[in-house]
């Protein structure tokens, strides 16, 4: 009895300790992916959407309206006195490292600090990302220890074709719509509410996590669709109270709320045809794979992938050729979802959430305990 309470304590403090590299792991490439955003993302290049521009608010929109880490960034550092200010840009004139770092950030001289805080605020978004998807995996499946901290490394580096253009607000919406998804999967609706007005501060796409978060709203057992009415009408009402006065604040800035860049796709199309057409089908391998059999993966998964299919048009529309960074907001989802497809056929992945179809099995219950309550019955006999 006694070897077989060693046993145990032995294999627990070796997971224990395996767990620990994992997590320095996670923490050193969460800080690389960092780094090669900065430098290779060529951020702040955008003349639309500097970094002094951000930061003062006179960008063009839409950028403009993007204000959380311009405004937590100005706010903090207006904050501090004119002796933090002097120490950081003395700080950058003779670091050699930082000055290399507010190099590649674009970012002025009397800047520096709005700088470092803008990094900082930078750099806890990507770790904050990858402990919360860490969660949100042992949250949505259920997997033997060490496989969520695993993922979490793979999913970093997944993130690599997506890093070659970005904007400051890139990796808080990463975290922010993960974020809101740990608190869907978690049950947390308080949390949730907090985290979906942060993530409709950062970027107006905060609106998609609408879509997962009616499950928080949902009663399996007897569900109502007053209660998910009400959960999404109180988001919405938070979305609008939060956009329509930041859309007000910049009202005379140059732009609008969307750009046009339809014409660059079909100049790549025009003249990079083989390019197009590998793009076009690595697109319907990832859209397989996140849409492949989604009727038997975890609801929670799927209601978070869904939203990627209002974002390809948006994309085609909106964004650039091959910037793909659109795609942050459903990303942990889409990974998940793809993860599920891949290992399906070899490895049953135990989900702590209910199926997509049972869901749908809830749904089509609760129109039909709808469509036959005395009231409908009453209805249908006057009529």
């Amino acid at each position: 009895m006694e070897a077989q309470f060693s046993i145990a304590g032995h294999q627990n403090l070796r997971t224990k300790v395996i767990q620990v590299i994992l997590f320095g792991l996670m923490l050193i490439l969460s800080v690389s992916i960092f780094v090669f955003f900065i430098y290779y993302s060529w951020i702040n290049t955008n003349s639309s959407a500097s970094f002094s521009d951000m930061i003062s608010g006179t960008a063009q929109k839409p950028y403009v309206t993007r204000v959380l880490v311009p405004w937590l960034t100005s706010g903090i550092s207006a904050l501090m006195p004119d002796s933090i200010h002097m120490a950081a840009e003395n700080l950058s004139a003779k670091n050699v490292l930082l000055g290399s770092f507010l190099m590649a950030y674009r970012t002025p001289d009397d800047f520096a600090l709005e700088a470092i805080i803008s990094l900082l605020l930078q750099l806890a978004s990507i770790i904050g990302f990858a402990f919360t998807f860490r969660g949100l995996y042992r949250k949505v499946f259920k997997t033997p220890e060490l496989v969520p901290e695993m993922f979490t490394l793979v999913i970093l580096l997944g993130m690599t074709p997506m890093l070659f253009y970005g904007y400051i607000y890139d990796f808080p919406s990463l975290f922010l719509s993960t974020l809101g998804l740990y608190c869907i999967a978690a049950k947390r609706k308080r949390s949730y509410f907090a985290v979906f007005f942060l993530a409709t501060l950062n970027k107006e796409t905060a609106i998609f996590l609408v879509v997962p978060s009616m499950l928080l709203f949902w009663d399996w057992l007897r569900p109502s669709l007053r209660k998910v009415i009400y959960g999404v009408l109180a988001q919405v009402s938070i979305y609008f109270a939060v956009r329509v006065p930041i859309g007000w604040i910049y009202r005379n800035n140059p732009g609008g709320m969307i750009e046009n860049h339809w014409a660059e796709h079909a100049i790549i199309l025009r003249d990079f045809p083989m390019v197009s057409v590998l793009t076009f089908l690595i697109a319907m391998v990832m859209i397989w794979l996140a849409f492949n059999r989604w009727r038997d993966k975890p609801v929670m998964v799927m209601f978070g992938v869904f939203p990627g299919i209002v974002l390809l048009p948006m994309f085609l529309l909106g964004g650039y050729p091959f910037e793909i960074r659109v795609f942050y907001d459903v990303y942990a989802a889409s990974f998940m979802s793809t993860v599920y497809t891949l290992l399906l056929p070899r490895i049953k992945l135990p989900a702590q959430w209910l199926t997509t179809q049972d869901w749908l099995n809830s749904l089509a219950a609760m129109i039909s305990r709808m469509s036959f309550s005395p009231q409908n019955r009453t209805l249908r006999k006057q009529s």
